[in-house]
């Protein structure tokens, strides 16, 4: 969720595509999909891929269809709103232009931890300082891929919750 409302969409894409992973199929997997789909659409209109943008925003809707008006903390009516809201701002916009939404999602409630803290390391490849924006409620575990600020190349993240405390580590994604 920080990453979506930092408008990192590749990043939101990535966090919640490893997330979905671990998920067995049901409606929070289903959910996931739908924010999958939504981030990657985000990503392609900002790159100025609209019909793909267009065709992925509309999938994201089709599957919130059968979810219930509240799920893990989101209000999937809203999060409908949303979608339907940015992609018709993509239809009068043409394949090659750019175009970006500022868009945010909410929780419901805020679950334990939900606000992200940051988590100061070192970047494996290029040793700059970086911070890493972690959520301290979530799986026990988890493990994703993101890009040094700096260098640009990809880090694996790995997190390691116990109650409130929470454990980052970096390692090379090579």
């Amino acid at each position: 969720m920080t990453q979506f409302n930092a408008q990192d969409f590749f990043g939101a894409h990535e966090h919640w595509e490893a997330a979905w992973k671990a998920v067995p199929v049901g409606p929070e997997k289903t959910l996931l999909g739908a924010l999958i789909q939504l981030a990657a659409g985000l990503h392609q209109a900002r790159r100025g891929k609209v019909e793909g943008a267009r065709r992925l925003l509309a999938r994201a809707e089709g599957k919130l269809v059968v979810l219930p008006s509240e799920l893990a903390g989101l209000d999937v009516d809203e999060l409908q709103t949303l979608i339907t809201h940015c992609r018709e701002g993509l239809a009068p916009v043409e394949e090659g232009t750019p175009w970006e939404a500022p868009v945010r999602l909410r929780m419901l409630r805020e679950t334990p931890g939900s606000p992200a803290v940051p988590s100061r390391h070192r970047c494996p490849y290029c040793g700059e300082p970086v911070e890493v924006q972690v959520d301290d409620g979530g799986a026990a575990s988890e493990t994703y891929v993101e890009d040094c600020p700096v260098c640009c190349r990809p880090w694996t993240v790995r997190v390691e919750r116990n109650g409130a405390q929470v454990q980052v580590n970096l390692s090379r994604d090579d």
